[in-house]
C-alpha cells in the first residue's frame, strides 16, 4: 500500500506481510475475491477515520487472507471474525495493529 498522508505529502510505502494460512498445505483454495475483500476492508477500516493506515492494511491483510481459505465467501460468524484478527495480529510485526 502506497500512502501520501505524511507531513510533506511525499508517497510512504508500507509493506505488510501475506498472513500464513490455515489450510491442509497452507497453500490458497480458493483466492477469488481475496484482493477485492482486501480493498473493501481497507477502505473501510480508513472510512472510520480513527485507524491508522498501517492498522487499516493489516486488518485487510487479515480479511483477504481468511477469503483465500474458503472455497467460496467465508461464514461471517465469530470464529471467522477472531480469525480475522489473529492473521491481522500475525503481520503487524510486533506493533499494536488491533486496539
Amino acid at each position: 500500500t502506497t500512502t501520501t498522508n505524511n507531513n510533506n505529502n511525499t508517497p510512504t510505502r508500507l509493506q505488510i506481510p501475506a498472513a500464513k494460512l490455515i489450510t491442509p498445505n497452507a497453500q490458497p483454495i480458493n483466492p477469488t475475491g481475496a484482493g477485492n475483500a482486501y480493498a473493501a476492508a481497507y477502505a473501510a477500516a480508513q472510512s472510520l477515520g480513527h485507524c491508522s493506515q498501517y492498522k487499516a492494511a493489516c486488518i485487510a491483510t487479515g480479511v483477504g487472507a481468511v477469503v483465500c481459505e474458503y472455497n467460496h465467501l467465508p461464514p461471517w460468524e465469530w470464529s471467522v471474525m477472531e480469525r480475522i484478527c489473529d492473521a491481522a495480529r500475525e503481520v503487524s510485526d510486533g506493533r499494536r495493529c488491533m486496539e
